[in-house]
């Protein structure tokens, strides 16, 4: 959106993110997980949810029940699809320093796939940009902090005189 459209964008919002197109040995990684999914959709969820979610989350019985069950009713063929586009995007550090609206990235402390490093490296690129860690979560923010994100998000809208 922020190279397709700029002027459209009035803030943008990076949340559990990076910049970079896929690495060296992504296009194993990603065909690995698509055959996992594919195989057995039921099995891929109960073990992936665990593994994106903050320690405290992801003793969280109810939550990891939710987003097994969000993942299973997505299904294979989206999986694939999300997993596939991955694998093609871009590369967008090749753009996001033209970005001429507010950007803020947000993850969880323990995300383990969008860290405060990776985020702040994305940050560093554009000029107004903001990079916030949220407490208690990993890679899904809204599942786990949900709270938070609103207020985070709410108050940095404030902050930039979008809403």
């Amino acid at each position: 959106m922020g190279r397709q459209a700029p002027e459209r964008i009035k803030a943008m919002i990076l949340s559990s993110t990076s910049a970079e197109g896929p690495g060296a040995n992504e296009l194993e990684h990603r065909q690995t997980r698509i055959d996992a999914a594919n195989t057995d959709m039921t099995s891929y969820a109960a073990n992936w949810a665990p593994k994106v979610l903050s320690k405290e989350n992801a003793q969280n019985d109810t939550l990891v029940a939710q987003i097994r069950q969000m993942v299973v009713d997505c299904g294979a063929a989206v999986h694939e699809r999300q997993n596939l586009a991955l694998l093609h995007r871009p590369d967008a550090t090749t753009y996001i320093g033209d970005f001429h609206f507010p950007v803020l990235l947000i993850t969880g402390d323990q995300d383990h796939l969008s860290t405060k490093d990776v985020h702040d490296a994305v940050a560093a690129k554009i000029p107004d940009a903001t990079s916030l860690v949220l407490a208690g979560a990993g890679h899904l923010l809204p599942f786990e902090q949900p709270q938070a994100v609103s207020e985070t998000v709410r108050n940095w809208l404030q902050e930039k005189s979008v809403i």
